[in-house]
Parts: C-alpha cells; structure tokens; sequence
C-alpha cells in the first residue's frame, strides 16, 4: 500500500520544482537570447551559486532543459547548451511547414473578425520592433493566432516547441536586420489571403517558410565555413 505524503513534506516538494522551473525558464531565456552560446557548459556549483539554491533544483532544471532539446548531459562534463546543425534546422522548418499549413487550412474556416485582428496587430508589433527578442515574440504569437481558430492546443504546443529550438538562431537573423521588412511585408500577404480564406494561402505560407529556412540556414553554413 502506497503511503500519502505527509502534509510537511508535500509543500518542499512543490517549492523544489517551482524553484527548479525558475531556473529553467531563465537558463531557457538565456540560451534563446544568445547571452549563452552553444557549446557553453553549464556548471551545476556556479549556477546554484549564483542562484543561491541547492544543486539539486539546479539539477532538476538541467534535466528539463535536456528533454526540451536546449542542452545535452555529457559524460564527465555535464550540460552542455546544445547546438543544431543548417540540416536540423531546415528540418525543423520543413517539419513547421507541413504543420503549420494543415493548422492554417482548419483555422480560415473557423476564424472570426477578432482573430484576424489579433493577428495583424501581432504582425504590426513585429515589424514595430528592433528588439530581436521581442521581434521573435511577435512573430511566433502572429502565427499562433492564425492557427488558434483551428481548435488544437496540443498541435499547437507542439509547434510552439519547434519554434523555440530554432529561435536563438531567427533572433539572430532579426538582430542583424536581415529581410525583416520583408518577412513583416509578406506576413501581411499570408493575413490578406487568410481573411479571403483563399486556397493559396497554405502554399504561401509553406514558401514564406522554406524562404526563411533556406537564407539562414546558408547565413548559418558560411559563418561556421569562415569560423
């Protein structure tokens, strides 16, 4: 027979894993933002130090990290912030873009006079901003409101995470201020179509896709070909 747990002993438990999803989302923010770059090795004693934690939540934390792709655990030198090669990340995009169009066809059908608003002051705020990071916001949250009239959360989620991984390496692109007026242009093409409900609009957004897949993904070969 399983025991309950006690009623002191349950409260640590939950303060642990908040403090270790803490760590989490800020080592995650970190790595998005490319204040911490690939190949980084994160050593367990200096963040429980300078988060002022037991290496345990730390520990927690890494491994969640791990699961969600940002960091590798190598034997005898612990986490490491992972890294994609161009092939993973046109994979990733090639993955997004037969999702996202499937997600876009069931949303055009469902979507109302709200949710084409939301999404073109989402596409307005990307191309407002000079932030690469707020930038990379609002371009994942114009997407999601496009495909949020399509009534799948979990699919939803699930894209969410393919954006994440590739994120650190967009932001870059944005930082550098390479073809955002351009992205911000064609997102308003995609938004026009949608409202239309017009059949183009899945092959649109699959170009708009491979289009940026495939600039950075080169930008990303010839850095490391010159490093």
């Amino acid at each position: 027979m399983s025991r309950a747990p006690s009623s002191t002993g349950a409260p640590m438990r939950l303060q642990r894993k908040s403090m270790a999803g803490e760590v989490a989302d800020e080592l995650r923010r970190r790595i998005l933002a490319g204040e911490v770059a690939e190949g980084t090795q994160l050593m367990q004693e200096q963040l429980a130090a300078e988060f002022g934690i037991s290496k345990v939540p730390i520990r927690e934390a890494l491994f969640q990290l791990e699961a969600e792709g940002f960091v590798t655990q190598q034997f005898h030198r612990g986490a490491i912030v992972s890294g994609l090669s161009p092939e993973q990340i046109m994979e990733i995009f090639e993955l997004r873009s037969q999702i996202e169009a499937w997600l876009l066809e069931l949303a055009m059908a469902a979507a109302t006079e709200d949710d084409i608003a939301q999404a073109r002051s989402l596409a307005d705020q990307f191309e407002r901003s000079d932030d690469p990071v707020v930038a990379w916001d609002s371009n994942w949250g114009f997407h999601e409101a496009l495909y949020r009239p399509a009534g799948k959360p979990f699919a939803i989620e699930h894209l969410r995470k393919l954006h994440s991984q590739t994120a650190r390496y967009v932001r870059m692109q944005y930082s550098l201020a390479l073809d955002k007026s351009k992205i911000a242009r064609e997102h308003l093409e995609l938004l026009e179509l949608f409202r239309q409900k017009s059949p183009k609009a899945k092959a649109y957004l699959r170009a708009h896709i491979i289009k940026a897949a495939t600039k950075l993904t080169e930008r990303l070969a010839a850095q490391r070909k010159t490093a």
